[in-house]
């Protein structure tokens, strides 16, 4: 069997006609397996070489919600290779997902023999719906799920009450430093109403209104900066003073924790996407009917439920929900949709009497 064998059998071809030996299967099989795996090379290598676009689209929710909250913008590294083996680990995710509609075309290329006409206008028919549902549910997370669902948990509880005055407080020293003492001498002789202020933008100003030496305040960021020497600096976030210091909760995410979530999640949402796909071959099959299936429609509820808490890696009930409304929905679209296949069917079956 020649490595360049034709892709597609004609759909008209009927697997009784096909006769392969088992040496033929297996060299059939074999060039199948590497030409999906050059495939998924090429689509890795092609991922990696925008590894760092692809990082950021995952975690930008993530950067938004600490500049929002006072954090620094910034996500860890614990080991010295995580960031690298996190680039690899990506890259080749991301390449498995852009070599998939090939890899699926040499699947089908190899099963296509022990299907009769009718089971492969079936795949011919749901395939290709079913990739694009897949994209648009990961599509559908990364855009809008996923930015609702990081905001809601990196902020769900950002302080803790204080509870100190419940606490015998002799058994430790206080935790508030003693005051400074100033001497006059360093204190200035007049107030600071003549001073001009310093200039105050959303980010940072013009670098044609830049100048050297001269302080500016970033207000998303809550910086003091400055340019010196053509670059520049920061003080670190502003804090108020004179309040009385919080007992926060602040997040300290690491890469490693991070992207796999979010890939975890877009996975969760592309399969769940496939609940039309799914309700639609039910009917087409003929093992339930629409009419049955909407009969159930609180018992495939619960199942939907089951299904989308078992797939989000997150154990909230909150991520369950974001998923589990929108299979709700393509729920009825598949219904929709399996009425109109079923109409269709009894039509022809009308005609052919």
């Amino acid at each position: 069997m020649g490595f360049f064998r034709k892709l597609f059998i004609p759909a008209d071809t009927n697997p009784d006609d096909v006769r392969m030996t088992l040496g033929e299967h297996l060299e059939e099989l074999r060039s199948r397996i590497i030409r999906a795996l050059v495939g998924l090379a090429v689509g890795a290598v092609v991922a990696y070489g925008f590894i760092g676009h692809i990082q950021s689209i995952l975690i930008w929710p993530v950067f938004i919600i600490y500049r929002r909250h006072g954090y620094e913008p910034v996500v860890h590294t614990f080991a010295p290779s995580e960031a690298f083996m996190m680039s690899l680990k990506v890259a080749l995710i991301i390449g498995i997902i852009l070599s998939a509609p090939y890899s699926l075309m040499q699947i089908w290329g190899f099963v296509a023999a022990g299907l009769y006409p009718r089971e492969r206008r079936w795949v011919r028919s749901f395939a290709p719906v079913s990739i694009i549902l897949f994209f648009a549910g990961a599509l559908f997370l990364i855009v809008v799920v996923n930015p609702l669902l990081l905001d809601f948990l990196l902020t769900y509880q950002t302080e803790l009450p204080d509870v100190s005055w419940m606490m015998p407080q002799r058994l430790i020293k206080s935790g508030v430093p003693p005051m400074m003492e100033v001497s006059p001498e360093s204190q200035p002789a007049a107030g600071l109403r003549g001073q001009t202020p310093i200039p105050s933008y959303e980010t940072d100003p013009p670098p044609d209104q830049m100048a050297q030496g001269v302080f500016w305040l970033n207000r998303t960021e809550r910086q003091l900066r400055i340019l010196w020497d053509d670059q520049i600096w920061a003080s670190g976030h502003l804090a108020p003073v004179g309040v009385a210091p919080r007992n926060r909760v602040e997040p300290d995410l690491r890469l490693s924790e991070v992207i796999p979530f979010t890939l975890q999640l877009a996975a969760a949402f592309g399969i769940g996407f496939q609940v039309p796909v799914a309700v639609a071959f039910i009917a087409a099959i003929g093992l339930f009917s629409a009419a049955d299936m909407a009969q159930y429609r609180r018992h495939v509820f619960f199942v939907m439920a089951i299904a989308a808490a078992v797939i989000t890696p997150s154990p909230d009930p909150f991520s369950m929900m974001l998923l589990l409304i929108p299979m709700a929905g393509l729920f009825e679209a598949g219904l929709f949709t399996a009425r109109r296949i079923e109409r269709k069917r009894g039509d022809r079956e009308s005609a052919a009497r």
